[in-house]
């Protein structure tokens, strides 16, 4: 596969990315201008300069090129808007709707659209704004006609992919996954068809 990625300077997104490249996939990245794509070099990625904040800019980028799949990990963090949840992701479904892009898959978050009530009334105070852009970039994504996959990953650790990590269609659900299983879910998804049209909340049993 030919797979272009959105988010993949760091967690979920590289990681998704490496394994890709170690399975001999071809991988595109699109990065920020000045972003480090040291990592994602070395994982023999190709990368794009782009922004996902410049709705024109993304449906000039993708113009005349061809992919198997896009994944979006698109997040807010530290130094880029909360906008990126929504506004950005919707920017990249329409580059890839422009596009004619065969499918996309989503990384969104427990928490998002009919699963908030899973989230512990903590977690609902801290993320709830989050989570309500990452709806908006949800619905955008599912209203767009495209043939799309959402992954609601729980709450998020580090170290390495434990193949404990499940996908159900239960919103209410709730629990935690290292960021390397969701990228072999990722993975996982991109292999089957019958995940097209699904939203899966991730967790590890």
């Amino acid at each position: 596969m030919h797979v272009l990625i959105f988010g993949a300077t760091r967690n979920t997104g590289l990681e998704t990315a490496r394994l890709l490249r170690a399975r001999g996939d071809s991988v595109t990245a699109v990065a920020r201008k000045n972003a480090n794509t040291e990592a994602l070099s070395a994982a023999g990625a190709a990368i794009l300069e782009g922004d996902a904040l410049d709705g024109p800019g993304l449906k000039q980028l993708l113009a005349g090129k061809s992919f198997d799949a896009v994944v979006c990990s698109l997040g807010n963090t530290p130094w880029t808007s909360e906008k990126v949840d929504h506004v950005g992701v919707a920017n990249v479904v329409d580059a890839c709707k422009a596009a004619s892009v065969p499918r996309v898959i989503l990384v969104s978050s427990i928490g998002a659209g009919d699963s908030r009530p899973a989230l512990p009334l903590a977690a609902r105070v801290v993320l709830g704004k989050v989570c309500d852009l990452k709806t908006l970039g949800e619905n955008h994504l599912k209203a767009s006609g495209l043939p799309f996959t959402i992954i609601r990953p729980g709450g998020l650790g580090k170290g390495p992919a434990t193949g404990r990590g499940v996908l159900l269609e239960d919103p209410t659900i709730s629990g935690g996954i290292n960021r390397a299983e969701v990228a072999r879910l990722i993975v996982q998804c991109l292999d089957d068809p019958k995940t097209i049209g699904k939203t899966y909340s991730a967790i590890e049993k």
